[in-house]
């Protein structure tokens, strides 16, 4: 277990050679403890403290990474408070600076929105289409959360890349067992069951809304030497039921229907102003900027394509 004078810490884990372990120029100017728990005796690192960390699962480093993400209050005794980083995310502001922002007084756990997925259940979607992990296991618990928690599954998924917490308050000990219990028990991407288990357990974390590839304290991702193929699984491995993908299709083809009336929409009122005897291809005002009217335009492309994923629909 690591030790630490302090209150507070910044921690990190690298389990499995799975990626180099990023440097954390902040730690220079900052007061706290940068710790990294690794599996690896030959790792050194001129900003993180290494913490020798014996991987609960040898064939499963995400797993056994999940361990210590969401086990600070096991792992970190000497410290109240902790700023959790996948390794992939790089500081550019003091840790003690996110920490008095985010994680005020009164507040146990402080969490970013995930700012380029809609709902939880997109984040499914997602991991399914990229094979990110075990398919048969990622519809088990989709359709356990649909009986359980459909409501849960439309709302906008925390970011995990970045934790802050109180990690000895009861509260946030009960809800990091809870969704560690889901990781366990069904995908290993904790973002699937983040929503999920927060909202069970009752804990109140402080949402905050930054862009997940930078913000005023971040970077991401920054990932060196990054090796894909250690992980198990992949694209072929995910089998996605033809419902769901029909239920994509028939979203997608709505939105294109939209696009495509607007843009008619957008054509008929600039031929009624500008007139017959202008010159050909004039601009055309729509929501993405300005275009033209060619028989090759953008209405002719979103047709064609609506009319294949149409035909794809039916087969």
């Amino acid at each position: 277990m690591a030790e630490g004078s302090g209150r507070a810490c910044v921690y990190t884990c690298l389990i499995g050679g799975y990626e180099a372990l990023n440097e954390q120029p902040m730690a220079a100017a900052s007061g706290l403890d940068f710790l990294c728990f690794t599996d690896d005796p030959t790792l050194t690192s001129a900003s993180w403290k290494l913490v020798r960390y014996v991987p609960a699962f040898p064939l499963d480093p995400v797993r056994s990474q999940r361990i210590v993400k969401l086990s600070p209050h096991d792992l970190l005794p000497g410290y109240d408070v902790s700023l959790y980083m996948d390794n992939s995310v790089i500081l550019t502001a003091p840790p003690e600076e996110v920490i008095a922002r985010y994680l005020s007084d009164g507040v146990a756990a402080a969490m970013p929105g995930h700012s380029f997925r809609a709902s939880v259940r997109d984040e499914f979607m997602e991991v399914l289409r990229m094979g990110l992990d075990d398919g048969g296991r990622v519809l088990e618990q989709l359709n356990h959360y649909v009986m359980t928690d459909p409501a849960g599954l439309e709302a906008v998924p925390f970011w995990s890349a970045i934790l802050l917490r109180r990690h000895h308050d009861p509260e946030v000990i009960a809800a990091m067992r809870l969704w560690l219990a889901q990781v366990l028990r069904y995908s290993r991407r904790d973002q699937l069951s983040g929503t999920y288990a927060l909202g069970r357990s009752g804990l109140e974390v402080a949402r905050f809304e930054v862009d997940n590839l930078g913000s005023w304290f971040h970077r991401w991702p920054v990932t060196e030497a990054r090796d894909r193929g250690a992980f198990p699984f992949s694209p072929t491995h995910s089998q996605i039921p033809a419902a769901l993908l029909a239920d994509d299709w028939r979203r997608d083809r709505a939105a294109l229907e939209a696009r495509i009336a607007a843009l008619e929409q957008a054509q008929s009122e600039a031929s009624a102003k500008v007139g017959t005897e202008c010159a050909p291809n004039p601009p055309i005002p729509v929501p993405n900027g300005p275009r033209t009217s060619p028989t090759s335009g953008p209405v002719s492309r979103l047709a064609r394509l609506l009319s294949r994923l149409s035909g794809r629909s039916r087969s």
